[in-house]
């Protein structure tokens, strides 16, 4: 038996301690969703609450240029709405946000706007 393989079985058969574990991350991921009611964004703003999403349950912001839809009213979100499209509405809206640590976007028809947005955000 090689020593690799003999260190596999070993690590697989050694029972940890939970006083041993790693601590675990003081900061909770805080995510901006731009796009939420999207196909994709919708599709985080429904995954990353949940505590069992790596690095979660992540604090979520959505972002969108419409009401908040009925279908998403049940997502565990901060629900946005912005037009993006406006710099100095989505300054006035998103620049209040000092907690987020990642930005997810979705490729829609207004990428261009969004990726204005994010550069909106790095100044804050």
């Amino acid at each position: 038996m090689s020593w690799w393989w003999a260190r596999a079985i070993g690590a697989a058969k050694k029972k940890f301690d939970p006083a041993d574990a790693p601590p675990k991350y003081q900061d909770q991921g805080v995510a901006l969703v731009l796009g939420v009611t999207g196909l994709v964004g919708n599709s985080l703003a429904e995954i990353l609450p949940l505590p069992d999403t790596p690095g979660g349950p992540w604090k979520v912001y959505g972002v969108a240029r419409r009401p908040r839809p009925q279908w998403n009213a049940d997502h565990p979100i901060q629900y946005i709405q912005c037009d993006l499209s406006d710099s100095t509405q989505t300054e006035a809206e998103l620049s209040q946000l000092t907690d987020v640590t990642h930005i997810f976007m979705s490729r829609g028809r207004a990428s261009q706007l969004k990726l204005r947005t994010v550069r909106l955000m790095a100044r804050c």
